[in-house]
């Protein structure tokens, strides 16, 4: 895999640094013993010698040990940054289009889960309805590929405002859509922004989602034209 394949000569330079830090100090750890024998050997024939070599022997492990207590306070430090930086990144799109249809005529195209199969790529739709101090509403959708989805209603208010969230099929991306309709001289502007949060080792395709929601705004204008028709007739 390419993930793998990128991590591979970090890792190693990362052992070769280990390996090679662990090795000095196993020496300056080894030179300190040596020289702490020669001091106290020094000192038993009574050689004046004896104490500054034990001094420098003391030195030595001060100064590991302070070495040390500095090295773990800049561990605990990384450690502290890196559980306060954020485990995943958050990549949104917005798109919009103002259609000649009072705000009850776009709504009444894009809320009900059934009117996903006048297009081209779903075969049935169903909704299941929210359940009092329970999961929202959810829809789901049968493709004619064989796929399928289910969203569910998070946030709403009619004519206006809705928030909906993917659930099936699981994935490591968490989506959400965000629909809103504001009235216009025209008639009322449909907002659609959606907003993916992923972890930092995957990037969602920001491409991909943009022409998504610009697809969607640009073939419902066929779908309301059907609506008014059918509100006209009514």
């Amino acid at each position: 895999m390419a993930i793998t394949g990128s991590l591979e000569p970090c890792v190693t330079v990362l052992f070769v640094k280990n390996t090679v830090i662990a090795y000095f100090g196993f020496l300056a750890l080894s030179g300190l013993v040596a020289l702490s024998l020669l001091g106290a050997s020094l000192l038993q024939n009574r050689d004046p010698l004896g104490i500054p070599v034990l001094v420098v022997v003391v030195s030595g492990l001060l100064l590991t040990f302070i070495h040390e207590v500095i090295a773990d306070r800049r561990a605990q430090a990384q450690r502290a940054d890196a559980a306060k930086a954020p485990a995943f990144r958050t990549t949104a799109t917005k798109s919009s289009a103002e259609y000649g249809y009072s705000p009850a005529v776009v709504w009444s195209a894009i809320r009900p889960s059934e009117t996903a199969m006048e297009g081209n790529d779903v075969a049935h739709a169903f909704t299941v309805p929210a359940i009092p101090d329970g999961p929202g509403e959810r829809q789901c959708f049968f493709g004619w590929n064989g796929s399928v989805s289910m969203i569910e209603v998070i946030e709403e208010v009619p004519e206006r405002f809705a928030v909906t969230q993917v659930l099936f099929p699981p994935d490591d991306i968490s989506t959400k859509m965000v629909y809103r309709l504001e009235p216009t001289t025209l008639g009322c502007r449909l907002t659609i922004e959606t907003i993916e949060e992923a972890p930092d080792y995957l990037s969602p395709n920001q491409a991909a989602m943009q022409q998504f929601s610009d697809s969607f705004l640009h073939t419902l204008e066929p779908l309301l034209q059907k609506r008014a028709l059918e509100e006209a007739r009514e």
